[in-house]
């Protein structure tokens, strides 16, 4: 990828894109990452002044960005979860939801923006995996919200994403276990997937379940 498209991106800058066709778009890739430009601006946006007005415009020209991977299987989803991007993420989904309007059912059963919740990367982490990781409550409430029956496999370590939120701590370490305090965000993200959520899976490596990883979080 040439550099000042990057550096476009990067800034959110939707000029230099403007004129491109779609395929050519879809072909901008950075060397090694792979990288869209949809990944890069997701990567570089500031988490508390994040605008979507870069994605919108972009994903309104080349919709195909939505579900196009880099070389660790990361969608614009995965990405704009792990990070805590919320808006992005809310942004994602309409455009997923849009892109499905006036098509037919698809073979599946399964709706388009619902596929793109369940896309697995090379890890097998969902953007649900991603989200819970880095401790972003809000966006693992917009997730299971909006696709609440799924029943999340565990990704290549073995942990589902309760099993995760069961024994994440947040860094400022104040908060120790998932039964002892009951605002700790190891708390708020379990509660946000058995609020939402109607068929959760709850294991972990190694037999342990969401409930091991809860008590050894209390007691540590």
């Amino acid at each position: 990828m040439d550099l000042n498209f990057f550096k476009a991106a990067s800034a959110g800058n939707s000029e230099p894109f403007k004129d491109m066709e779609r395929d050519v778009i879809e072909r901008l890739l950075t060397a090694k990452a792979k990288n869209t430009i949809l990944h890069i601006n997701i990567i570089s946006s500031e988490r508390e002044n994040v605008s979507t007005k870069f994605v919108e415009e972009i994903l309104e020209k080349c919709p195909a960005l939505l579900l196009q991977v880099n070389a660790k299987g990361d969608t614009p989803l995965h990405l704009a979860a792990k990070f805590g991007h919320f808006e992005i993420v809310r942004v994602l989904i309409e455009r997923a939801k849009l892109a499905q309007r006036g098509d037919e059912e698809p073979e599946s059963g399964v709706e388009p923006f619902r596929q793109m919740i369940r896309m697995v990367n090379n890890e097998k982490n969902t953007a649900l995996h991603e989200a819970v990781s880095q401790g972003n409550v809000d966006v693992v409430k917009i997730l299971t919200r909006e696709d609440p029956g799924y029943p999340y496999s565990a990704n290549n370590y073995g942990k589902t994403p309760l099993y995760m939120a069961a024994e994440y701590e947040n860094r400022s370490d104040m908060l120790r276990g998932l039964l002892e305090n009951r605002t700790s965000a190891s708390f708020d993200m379990v509660l946000a997937l058995l609020e939402n959520s109607t068929s959760v899976s709850h294991e972990g490596p190694n037999g342990k379940t969401a409930l091991h990883a809860a008590a050894m979080r209390s007691f540590a």
